[in-house]
């Protein structure tokens, strides 16, 4: 009995502002700032109809938005799993140190690199292009990329590899063939935490983008000191177009997350 009312409790605590923020972007304007808040009410849909109607730079933004974000997401897990292949599969010297080296990235905050970052885009005419956020997104996810598959390339078994070499595969006909296909549970949790991060993004596409390139985060911000006040019924809105993709991808693909976050937990 108790270990359900712990779970009742952790979902409404989890749940309760996803619940609000649709609550809120659903509200007449003359009740948004009412004390106490309402909670049943006529909906109306005018903030969403200000927002898609009277802003059309919102569709353009969440157009940069799924495509930066996938673009992102694939080339980062396919970079990094062909790296965590290689890691696995071959001798070279500094193999640790270079491991180590990658994986230490992860340490530093990404806004110490905004400037160095900022200086190579502007010298390539990249600023507010799609190209500008798509770089520096796969370079901040292959470490995690990199870090998950590892265990999952080293649990497949040898002698399928082995077996696979005496039937003629090359390298990459063994990198495709065999080793990709086995490790998708882990290629699904890579991709997912990469695409949450890239879809959320904020800093960087603040900075190198404008107009033409600004993704929904960036959108999302001008409405927080429109007119003079922050536009809760529009943030609202906003918030949960953002949202929505997210939580797609991790209910869809919860059971490959988990999997791919528990692949290290047993050696082998």
């Amino acid at each position: 009995m108790f270990r359900y009312v712990a779970i009742a409790v952790l979902l409404l605590w989890t749940l309760f502002p996803i619940v609000y923020l649709a609550l809120t972007s659903l509200k007449p304007s003359a009740m948004l700032l009412d004390v106490p808040p309402r909670i049943f009410f006529l909906p109306s849909l005018e903030h969403f109809i200000r927002v898609f109607q009277f802003d059309e730079g919102i569709v353009s933004a969440l157009t940069n938005s799924i495509i930066v974000s996938i673009v992102s997401t694939v080339l980062a897990v396919l970079i990094g799993a062909m790296a965590a292949f290689a890691f696995v599969h071959f001798s070279f010297v500094g193999k640790r140190t270079l491991l180590f080296s990658i994986l230490a990235t992860r340490m530093f905050p990404p806004i110490t690199t905004v400037i160095p970052i900022y200086l190579l885009v502007s010298y390539f005419e990249l600023v507010d292009t799609r190209t500008a956020l798509i770089l520096p997104y796969i370079a901040f996810q292959l470490p995690l990329v990199i870090w998950i598959l590892i265990d999952f390339i080293r649990q497949i078994p040898k002698e399928l590899q082995e077996s696979a070499v005496l039937d003629g595969c090359g390298t990459m006909g063994v990198f495709f063939r065999i080793v990709l296909p086995l490790s998708i549970p882990g290629l699904l949790a890579a991709g997912v935490l990469a695409f949450i991060y890239n879809w959320n993004e904020l800093l960087f596409a603040l900075v190198l983008t404008s107009l033409d390139a600004r993704t929904l985060p960036v959108a999302l911000v001008p409405y927080t000191e429109s007119e003079g006040m922050l536009q809760w019924g529009s943030v609202s809105v906003l918030g949960i177009v953002t949202m929505l993709p997210v939580l797609f991808f991790f209910i869809a693909l919860n059971r490959a997350l988990v999997k791919g976050m528990m692949a290290g937990a047993v050696k082998t």
